[in-house]
């Protein structure tokens, strides 16, 4: 227990100075020019409303400091991916269905059959997903607010299937500091960690050590992968198959 209080105290402060180095820089910056002046005139995301920059966006680093996430824009952006979306409910049930649909013997093996039969079985396999979520998610934003990572998926500008492809796998890996710089992307490590530790505080015996945490952690890092392949081409999904990975994967 004192070592839990450590850790969040530890976790608290930290956010703390990193919000308090935000707003120094955010009060120490120029006013940035107005959309029609310079070379912004000139774009034509900008003439059409800024239409195009939803599937084609500039650089982060070409961004103005007013697009940059502060630790409470981070923290929006947390409670959307996490809470304030229909998924937060539809994604958990959903993987809970496909666990329960699998016969005894085949992933997860050897579950009790208290996992893997009825309402209970359901329900708990729910409460292993939504935990997961929930850990990946919120470690997420905490390590993004301390090494200033901006949690946000930057698309390719490239038309290349091939390419938009290879730029979505190597994001996951390699993201952009708040300030546009390339950096090893830490909160996704940290999150899909936290989402493989988790279960070790209530799944049966012979699933709550550290090699299956390990291989949680791993699926978590793969299903982000793929979530940034969605990101990527989900500008050009028909809209009910977007609709339906946005509700059972997201």
């Amino acid at each position: 227990m004192r070592r839990a209080i450590s850790v969040l105290v530890f976790a608290v402060a930290a956010l703390t100075v990193s919000y308090a180095q935000d707003q120094l820089e955010t009060d120490n910056l120029p006013e940035s020019p107005g959309p029609a002046s310079g070379a912004r005139a000139n774009d034509p995301s900008l003439r059409d409303g800024g239409a195009s920059s939803r599937t084609m966006p500039a650089p982060v680093s070409a961004q103005s400091p007013s697009e940059r996430l502060g630790v409470g824009g981070k923290f929006r952006y947390y409670l959307g991916e996490t809470y304030l979306n229909p998924s937060f409910v539809t994604a958990p049930a959903f993987r809970a269905g496909l666990r329960m649909a699998n016969p005894p013997g085949r992933f997860p093996t050897a579950y009790p059959a208290d996992w893997r039969q009825g309402a209970e079985g359901f329900g708990k396999n729910y409460g292993d997903a939504m935990a997961q979520r929930l850990s990946f998610h919120t470690a997420r934003f905490a390590a993004g607010a301390i090494v200033r990572e901006d949690p946000r998926y930057l698309p390719s500008t490239s038309h290349n299937v091939f390419a938009r492809s290879l730029h979505a796998l190597s994001y996951t890996f390699l993201d952009r500091s708040d300030g546009g710089h390339c950096m090893p992307a830490f909160s996704n490590f940290v999150g899909a960690g936290a989402a493989g530790f988790v279960g070790n505080a209530y799944l049966p015996p012979g699933f709550a050590n550290v090699t299956h945490a390990g291989q949680r952690a791993t699926l978590q890092f793969g299903f982000f992968t793929a979530g940034n392949l969605y990101r990527e081409f989900a500008p050009q999904m028909p809209r009910p198959m977007r609709i339906f990975l946005e509700l059972s994967g997201r």
